[in-house]
C-alpha cells in the first residue's frame, strides 16, 4: 500500500524513491528489515531481545511526506526522520514520543528471578554496549 503512494521524500536535497526503503534484493533496506524481523518473530516463532522495528509514513494528499523509523533494544526510539522538502527543518511531533512497552531488564530480572539490580545492571550494561 505504501509503494502506491507518491514518494516525496528526500535526503540532502535529492529525491528518494521507494526502492531506497524497500528493495527485496537488499535485506537491510528499512521495509525489508521490518518484513524479515516479522518473519523471524511471527512465522518462525523466534524470541528476540530487541523491540520490533516500526516505520510510520505520513501522507498528505496521496503523497508520502514523512517517514519515521523506530527501533531499539529495551525501548523503541526514532532512528530516521526522512521528510519531503517542504517539511525539512520544521518542528513536528514524533509519532512515538516514548515507547509504552519499553522495559527495564534489571527490574524484570529482579521481579522475576530475584536478582538484585546492583548485580544484574552492570552485567546488562556490558552486554548491551556495542
Amino acid at each position: 500500500m505504501v509503494r502506491k503512494l507518491e514518494c516525496h521524500l528526500q535526503k540532502d536535497g535529492k529525491a528518494l524513491s521507494w526502492d531506497a526503503f524497500d528493495n527485496p534484493k537488499e535485506p537491510r533496506t528499512l521495509f525489508q528489515a521490518i518484513i524479515n524481523d516479522r518473519k523471524l518473530r511471527v512465522d518462525q516463532g523466534m524470541l528476540m531481545a530487541d523491540r520490533p522495528p516500526v516505520a510510520v509514513v505520513t501522507v498528505l494528499d496521496g503523497k508520502a511526506v514523512r517517514l519515521e523509523y523506530y527501533e531499539g533494544h529495551d525501548a523503541l526510539s526514532l532512528v530516521y526522520d526522512i521528510r519531503a522538502k517542504e517539511l525539512e527543518g520544521k518542528e513536528l511531533p514524533k509519532w512515538l514520543e516514548s515507547d509504552p512497552y519499553a522495559y527495564d531488564p534489571a527490574a524484570f530480572l529482579e521481579a522475576m528471578l530475584g536478582i538484585p539490580k546492583e548485580v544484574s545492571k552492570p552485567i546488562l550494561d556490558i552486554t548491551h554496549s556495542g
